[in-house]
């Protein structure tokens, strides 16, 4: 399965030339998932080609203006487009009255299924709202490991971080994916193409001619390899927690407001300097860091390469992140 990394918006708190306020899209098959909804995610959707009627997973970290001002306009451009296909969003508690309230004094229509979760992981709970036209809450679901949604091939994770308001920080866990199909080993057997093929190249069992067929044990597929992980923190100090979900990842997007020298600033904001998500990283044993979320006071290439340089001093396998940058994760 294709997946694909895509930069929306980088930049943190203020919008500056070519960086937007954050979003993080992930590109996973047909389907995207996309975490935060900074300003002008539409204008982002459109120049990263991007369709706008796949199915669409979002995940709000927290209700700071910054991460959250461009959901509405996504959703009002959705139902321009004659939209069809789901969107599911999930945030903290409130995110479904700050869409009401949008339906009931601005019109939000919104004729496509859409579901809207309200996470609580203090009580390890999710309420459930079914469109915006009632007040009522459809469903309360329990949330069981930290997982706020699961299907066959990945899984949504969350955690709580520390910022000055309720903040969560999401990973895309991909499940172990079978190993390459031997179609050689299919026809030795005499498993007719078609069907069955795609069954057992899912890592499916069949019943053929009144025998189990177990693909993984009959040498047609090859040996489970491990699934990605991409691990996306927005605002957030330093804290255990995000060590404990990042554990591991193929990527960790990071913030990294400011730099070293107002490391006392970072403290006061509850926000992480390069060096902070540098050791956190490096705490984590991922494999890249990519930067973002900077203060709009590092305004040009120039600033924002030291920001890179600091944190390389102590995770050399690090990134900056600009607008539409694309990363396929093989």
């Amino acid at each position: 399965m294709n997946l694909e990394l895509i930069i929306l918006g980088s930049s943190g708190a203020i919008p500056v030339k070519d960086r937007n306020l954050p979003a993080i899209g992930i590109r996973y098959g047909s389907e995207i998932i996309l975490f935060d909804c900074g300003e002008d995610i539409q204008r982002r959707f459109q120049q990263a080609g991007l369709k706008f009627n796949v199915p669409l997973s979002i995940f709000i970290s927290h209700m700071h203006g910054d991460h959250v001002i461009g959901l509405p306009g996504l959703l009002f451009n959705f139902s321009l487009k004659d939209r069809d296909a789901p969107v599911k969003i999930y945030g903290p508690p409130s995110i479904f009255l700050y869409l009401f309230l949008h339906k009931k004094i601005l019109g939000l229509y919104t004729p496509y299924d859409l579901e809207v979760n309200e996470i609580d992981l203090k009580n390890s709970k999710i309420t459930r709202y079914k469109g915006l036209q009632s007040e009522i809450k459809k469903k309360e679901i329990d949330i069981i490991d930290n997982i706020l949604f699961e299907n066959k091939r990945y899984m949504i994770k969350s955690t709580m971080v520390e910022h000055s308001v309720l903040t969560y920080a999401f990973s895309f866990v991909e499940k172990p994916r079978f190993g390459k199909f031997n179609p050689e080993r299919a026809k030795e057997l005499n498993i007719p193409e078609g069907y069955l093929w795609k069954k057992l190249h899912n890592g499916e069992e069949i019943k053929f001619k009144g025998k189990i067929i177990n693909p993984e044990k009959e040498g047609i597929v090859g040996p489970k390899k491990p699934g990605r992980k991409i691990t996306y923190s927005a605002d957030t100090t330093p804290c255990e927690s995000l060590i404990e979900l990042g554990k591991n990842s193929d990527i960790l997007i990071h913030e990294a407001t400011y730099d070293k020298s107002l490391n006392d600033v970072a403290k006061e904001k509850k926000h992480s300097t390069t060096i902070d998500a540098a050791e956190m990283a490096k705490k984590m044993n991922v494999k890249q860091l990519i930067l973002f979320h900077f203060s709009s006071r590092y305004n040009n290439d120039k600033s924002i390469e030291l920001l890179i340089n600091e944190a390389k001093e102590i995770f050399e396998n690090t990134i900056g992140a600009y607008d539409l940058l694309r990363i396929e994760l093989k």
